[in-house]
């Protein structure tokens, strides 16, 4: 397995280092949910057939025409085929519409190519000829009315899991602000992606939902809430308020007694036991999320020295001249990823002179370059039982570069982040209180939780930490 690890490092493609396909090179891995509670929504791309709409009210649309498969067909091969404008709907809480539309320019300026605002909203552009209609309101008459149209519409729907769909409807309340999104044909499919990315980043900024055009009902993290013929993504959801950019430290508080008492369940499953008191190590109010460019690089620069111990560590037969294996990996990864530029001062070092005493420390780094890869959405983990597959992990780094990993990554939510390192920091406590002995028993890597426990407190800013080489994963 090293020997093939290694050879397949610089595998030389037709095309550059991108060797693979995005589908091949990214295929997603069985989901496990021990680190998630719900399965996360795969990102949304909408099709043109429109069965809903909200209440006409002060922005009536008219009706637009069914638009089947075939009608697509034809309309990709006649560029002049009229198609169907496709519009969202989105609903969240601010404190006044100055607040609406500060939140909502932010995000539409990095979403497209050019913007003008007037009293109604926004006229954007995808592209030169593809036009994107924002129309915002605060108008409590308005607000009213389309909140009580959505209510309304899934008032009778039946849901399995009751408390999801009340709390949805309590959440529906305390709206205060109504935006349509409506992109206007000519459009392509990714032109739709593009929007509808937009329309979600929008949507977090104020703990909003997103229906689409299939009458669901989506979360401001794609999850699905609600939808008309009982499907939900959701076995509990908490009714937030947001006032501006702050959630209240009541709700904050709600959601780690969750998470704490998420964490245990999942520990009891796994027959390990821990004291019901120990309260989470990062609170809500407190957690930093990284973002994804920054979590890209930290992960080039923790692969490129785990890279390293591993050809010092192999047999000679695997590598007879690791020192040459290291500078063409390193200067390969330059060439991707810009590597050089992102090593931390001990990892320089260790890069240059790293010492014998030093390789199985930096070679545990692939621990922690699966957990970022993991909070980039690209890959699956489970139980820290089992080191990481190197294998796994080359695969996916050299055959890409930061421009594509970034544009496929699909971050994890913060709430996502946080359930798991409250798993990996209760784990943590155990292992240093246990003997390995004992561990192994339990079917638990001490070394893999140390890592886990390590990027993610790096990833959420435990302790308000930004430097990775001073992060302390506390027990």
């Amino acid at each position: 397995m090293a020997l093939k690890f290694f050879s397949n490092f610089f595998r030389k493609h037709k095309k550059g280092h991108i060797g693979l396909t995005a589908e091949e090179a990214y295929a997603p891995l069985d989901e496990d949910q021990t680190w998630e509670e719900e399965k996360e929504e795969p990102v949304y791309v909408p099709e043109n057939t429109r069965t809903a709409r909200p209440q006409q009210a002060e922005y009536a649309v008219p009706e637009e025409k069914t638009v089947s498969q075939e009608e697509d067909t034809a309309a990709e091969k006649n560029p002049e085929y009229e198609q169907s404008p496709f519009s969202l709907w989105m609903y969240g809480y601010v404190e006044e519409r100055e607040i609406a539309m500060t939140l909502i320019r932010g995000g539409i300026i990095s979403a497209f190519r050019s913007v003008s605002e007037d009293a109604a909203g926004f006229l954007c552009r995808l592209t030169q000829d593809t036009r994107v209609n924002v129309k915002i309101s605060t108008d409590p008459e308005n607000v009213s009315a389309q909140t009580g149209y959505l209510a309304s519409r899934f008032k009778d729907t039946y849901l399995s899991e009751r408390d999801v769909k009340n709390a949805a409807l309590m959440q529906i309340g305390v709206f205060n602000a109504f935006a349509e999104f409506t992109l206007h044909p000519p459009y392509s499919e990714s032109d739709l992606s593009l929007l509808v990315s937009a329309v979600y980043k929008i949507a977090e900024m104020v703990c909003g939902f997103v229906l689409n055009e299939q009458a669901e009902l989506h979360r401001w993290d794609r999850k699905l809430l609600i939808s008309e013929d009982g499907r939900t993504d959701f076995r509990e959801f908490m009714p937030i308020r947001r006032s501006g950019n702050a959630v209240s430290k009541a709700d904050q508080d709600a959601a780690d007694e969750i998470r704490r008492a998420k964490s245990i369940e999942i520990l009891k499953k796994h027959d390990v036991n821990i004291p019901a008191e120990m309260p989470v190590q990062i609170r809500e109010s407190k957690a930093k999320l990284r973002d994804s460019e920054e979590i890209l690089d930290r992960l080039v620069a923790l692969f490129a020295c785990a890279l390293k111990a591993q050809a010092y560590t192999s047999s000679a037969r695997e590598i007879s001249a690791p020192h040459v294996f290291v500078a063409n990996a390193v200067k390969r990864l330059d060439n991707q990823y810009g590597v050089s530029r992102l090593f931390t001062s001990k990892e320089a070092d260790y890069i240059v002179r790293g010492r014998e005493i030093q390789h199985s420390a930096f070679k545990l780094r692939m621990e922690s370059c699966q957990v970022l890869l993991w909070a980039l959405g690209l890959i699956n983990i489970g139980w820290p039982s089992e080191r990481a597959d190197a294998e796994s992990l080359l695969r996916i780094i050299r055959d890409a570069d930061t421009e594509m990993l970034l544009k496929i990554a699909k971050p994890r939510p913060v709430s996502t982040v946080l359930s798991m390192h409250d798993v990996i920091f209760r784990l943590h406590s155990i292992c240093v209180r246990t003997d390995e002995e004992t561990l192994k028993a339990m079917n638990i890597d001490h070394d893999v939780v140390y890592e886990r426990h390590y990027a993610l407190n790096w990833l959420l800013t435990a302790d308000g930490i930004t430097d990775w080489d001073m992060v302390i994963p506390k027990t």
